[in-house]
């Protein structure tokens, strides 16, 4: 009678350290990704001479791509906790959620219907008011970035 072989094939892969490591990142980014659509984006600055004041503030949410940027962030951390549990790829398939987030953030900024929020109007030496981008967008912008590079290196890395 013949030894029993184990069957590698019919088992699932387990995740090294590293891959695991590399998940918790793609959650991790999903996560700020998916907080980021809740902070402002963008808001009114008005400059009075020497003072400064910030007046309306619209976050993420309240505009269509906030809601994008929200969806990819909860996909990209069911995608990181697949990953973590069953194999890289799922791991690695968190950049097509990076990059919606990415295109949505920049369609935030490059759109021309919304002229109100825009508004830049100033009296020489007396009043200024002009819009500004928050720090919401840019957290978004940066959690999008570190996924996309977090889900590059889980499939450069297979392991």
């Amino acid at each position: 009678m013949s030894e029993p072989t184990p069957h590698s094939a019919s088992r699932p892969r387990r995740t090294s350290v590293a891959g695991a490591l590399r998940a918790a990142g793609v959650i991790a980014a999903g996560f700020v990704l998916a907080v980021a659509a809740l902070l402002p984006w963008a808001g009114l600055t008005a400059e009075f001479g020497v003072f400064d004041a910030s007046f309306t503030a619209v976050r993420g949410v309240d505009e269509g791509p906030g809601w994008i940027v929200l969806g990819a962030g909860i996909a990209a951390m069911l995608l990181g906790v697949l990953g973590a549990a069953r194999s890289w790829l799922f791991t690695g398939l968190a950049i097509l959620p990076g990059a919606v987030a990415a295109f949505a953030l920049a369609m935030f900024l490059a759109d021309p219907r919304d002229l109100v929020s825009r508004l830049d109007f100033h009296v020489s030496g007396l009043l200024r008011v002009h819009p500004t981008v928050q720090y919401g967008w840019f957290t978004g912008l940066l959690a999008s970035v570190a996924l996309a590079v977090l889900a590059c290196v889980a499939l450069l890395r297979r392991r």
